[in-house]
């Protein structure tokens, strides 16, 4: 499809104009346009030469008025994109402010925390007690100091969430053939619309490409509601011809991926020996059917 400038031949236009004012000048036996006047001008020519230029001059306006409206279209559209730009602009400055607020409040709670703690054992905790929660703080890796609770763990807690929310808006899909020069898009477009749903999605493929691997590829949809409404129709792949190797699942953080592997693991281990069994994992967890008869 040809550029606005191809279009309307940007440069032609110009030197079209550049040429026709210069002749204009040399016809007329004057140096510069602004010595031009009346009577020079109508002592110029023939009638006919006279006609021809301005037949001339009205076909160059009319091809700089087309450029000129062009041009206001532009200006328009630009004008809206700006707009366009403004808006998202103030809807990330109103999630950094709610992430803001909701950092507030978890320091509040923290500060409660580690004061209702501090008041526990200046009022009088029996030392088994003391051992106890002692013991657990040990477990857990964390110093029993309530000070330790910092704006450090807070933030990190933030960062998690945060991290949780935009996985959540994301899956992964698995098996789906990889081509050079692919528009992988497409592709994903064409998995999702075989389970009735045609949502604007992004798309890239993840990890380094190896000539006998099929690399997954990560999909980003504008909420996390579209993304539990797939994943619920994901099973019907497996009775399409065409994708019935292919499968979605959730994105996951690298502490979840390493708990599915070991799901992964125990399942097939299971298998093994349940055989008469339908093994799968929902929801963390191993689930089994009696097979059909």
């Amino acid at each position: 499809m040809p550029t606005v400038a191809e279009r309307f031949n940007f440069d032609k236009v110009e030197s079209d104009g550049q040429n026709f004012l210069l002749d204009t000048v040399k016809l007329c036996k004057v140096n510069s346009v602004q010595e031009l006047n009346y009577d020079i001008v109508s002592k110029t020519g023939t009638k006919g030469d006279l006609a021809a230029k301005f037949l001339q001059a009205m076909q160059l306006i009319e091809r700089q008025h087309n450029l000129i409206i062009n041009q206001r279209v532009h200006v328009s559209q630009n004008q809206c994109r700006m707009i366009e730009l403004q808006d998202q602009v103030i809807s990330l400055q109103e999630r950094l402010l709610s992430a803001k607020e909701g950092l507030s409040k978890a320091k509040e709670v923290s500060e409660q925390f580690k004061s209702e703690i501090v008041n526990s054992f200046q009022k009088g905790v029996s030392s088994a007690v003391k051992k106890s929660f002692s013991d657990v703080v040990k477990s857990s890796g964390i110093n029993n100091s309530a000070a330790t609770i910092s704006t450090e763990s807070i933030k990190s807690v933030a960062k998690q969430i945060v991290l949780e929310e935009e996985l959540g808006k994301n899956i992964m899909i698995f098996g789906l053939c990889e081509e050079d020069n692919e528009n992988i898009c497409t592709k994903v477009s064409e998995v999702l619309e075989s389970l009735g749903e045609k949502p604007r999605v992004m798309a890239c493929r993840i990890g380094k490409k190896l000539p006998s691997e099929i690399r997954p590829v990560k999909v980003s949809f504008s909420g996390s509601s579209i993304v539990q409404q797939i994943l619920k129709k994901s099973s019907k792949l497996c009775g399409i011809e065409k994708f019935k190797r292919v499968f979605l699942a959730p994105d996951r953080t690298a502490e979840e991926r390493a708990q599915h592997r070991e799901l992964v693991l125990e399942l097939k281990r299971r298998a093994e020996v349940e055989k008469d069994k339908k093994l799968f994992i929902r929801e963390g967890k191993i689930h089994s059917l009696e097979r059909q008869k």
